[in-house]
């Protein structure tokens, strides 16, 4: 049966159908070939995988993060990363890098950080000197920092998966996050030397005075959010309320760059993003649950044990594993397919889940910016009219520079659980 749900998944996939109707076709296969379980098992496991409470705040913070954009709220911000930075060799470009991470506290999505950087920065950058292919390869790499830095889209999935608490995975993934900036500033400051790109002005003192005063609102959001979930105030999930909240009030009322003829279209553009999440991930479902009935879990325990206990090489392995994975399918099915198969391993081998979480999640989301199939690539991409060759040819410095942060968060585990372990003291 197990090779069934996974052979005939993979088949689909190939042949271009859509995530969920692939992973419910798959799993209807498999319920039909065991002949004991009634088909009626897979509406409910699908009813059942979307009717969760952590789950609630992906609508929340992505209306969040488009009343941000919406409101304009972005480009203040990146008023900010160029007072900052804007002086720097390849300033816009290191610009481009400082945005995400900001923009990483505010929607936890790399398709909202992406679109945003193609849509205000890289025109800038492009008018500036910078080939319009340069701009695709670093908008893109800079967009994987937002899902780590809290916020995140993706650790609301795995810790509603994996058990784990939502507010530590959010703290775990802080310093990783910044990390990735600096490693990504690093990058782009080699690459500026060697292509002699230009600097900003030095900003004066009253410049950045001025760029903290209007960005300073903004800017507290993230503050708001981890703030009150470390402090009890609210969960993650209220906490998403709050910040859609805390943007229509800074949009609407305190810059008032947000109308109410404005919101419906806001209201359609999150419904349809949490749409596509949802679907998925209450069509993965049912396909998990077969995994777990077949302890394709336990499967993977003992075949670890027959290769050994030998953690270094196993989180090398699963790694490579996941970065393949994420080269070829979609973030989220991953996530609900391999969560569940990994967890008993991480218990087994005594790894944190916070720790596996933030790494996890960190594997997939460079996936999204590598060929064939990266898709936050294809949004670029299409956006900036680059084609998927020229893209790949700038990218690799950065995807270096990626990678070499997820090695040092797999085998530095104290970067991710300072932060966790602190909270609890």
């Amino acid at each position: 049966m197990t090779f069934l749900l996974l052979g005939s998944t993979l088949l689909l996939f190939a042949i271009g159908m859509p995530v969920a109707f692939a992973m419910v076709v798959s799993a209807g296969a498999a319920l039909l070939s065991l002949g004991n379980v009634p088909l009626m098992v897979l509406p409910q496991r699908i009813v059942t995988g979307a009717d969760s409470f952590p789950l609630m705040a992906i609508p929340l913070f992505l209306l969040a993060g488009n009343l941000m954009i919406g409101g304009g709220l972005t480009d203040k911000l990146s008023r900010f990363a160029t007072a900052m930075v804007g002086h720097f060799r390849g300033g816009l470009a290191q610009v481009n890098v400082v945005n995400s991470m900001v923009m990483g506290g505010m929607t936890g999505s790399a398709i909202a950080d992406a679109v945003s950087d193609c849509k205000i920065l890289v025109p800038v950058m492009v008018k500036s000197g910078y080939s319009a292919r340069f701009a695709a390869a670093l908008s893109g790499a800079t967009a994987v920092i937002a899902p780590i830095i809290p916020p995140s889209i993706p650790f609301i999935i795995y810790g509603s998966i994996a058990g784990v608490s939502i507010g530590q995975l959010f703290l775990a993934g802080a310093i990783p996050g910044i990390l990735m900036g600096v490693y990504l500033m690093v990058a782009v400051n080699v690459i500026a030397r060697r292509r002699n790109f230009p600097r900003g002005e030095r900003p004066t003192l009253r410049g950045i005075v001025h760029a903290l005063r209007v960005s300073g609102p903004p800017l507290m959001l993230p503050v708001i959010i981890l703030g009150g979930i470390l402090a009890g105030v609210f969960t993650p999930t209220e906490a998403g309320a709050v910040a859609v909240v805390y943007a229509l009030v800074l949009s609407m009322v305190f810059y008032r760059s947000l109308g109410a003829a404005d919101i419906p279209k806001i209201l359609l553009e999150t419904g349809v993003q949490a749409g596509v999440i949802m679907l998925v991930i209450a069509a993965a479902s049912p396909f998990s649950w077969l995994l777990a009935r077949e302890q394709v879990g336990q499967a993977v325990v003992q075949l670890l044990a027959h290769i050994g206990d030998n953690k270094i090489l196993f989180l090398l392995v699963l790694n490579v594993v996941l970065l393949v994975l994420g080269m070829f399918l979609d973030a989220t099915a991953i996530l609900i397919i391999v969560v569940p198969v990994l967890v008993p391993v991480f218990a087994a081998l005594g790894l944190d889940p916070v720790h596996m979480g933030v790494m996890v999640v960190m594997n997939l989301m460079i996936g999204m910016v590598t060929p064939p199939f990266g898709l936050v690539m294809y949004v670029v991409c299409d956006i900036l009219k680059v084609t998927i060759t020229d893209f790949t040819r700038e990218l690799w410095p950065f995807l270096l520079a990626l990678v070499a942060i997820l090695l040092t968060i797999t085998y530095v585990p104290e970067l991710v659980l300072f932060l966790p372990k602190l909270a609890m003291r």
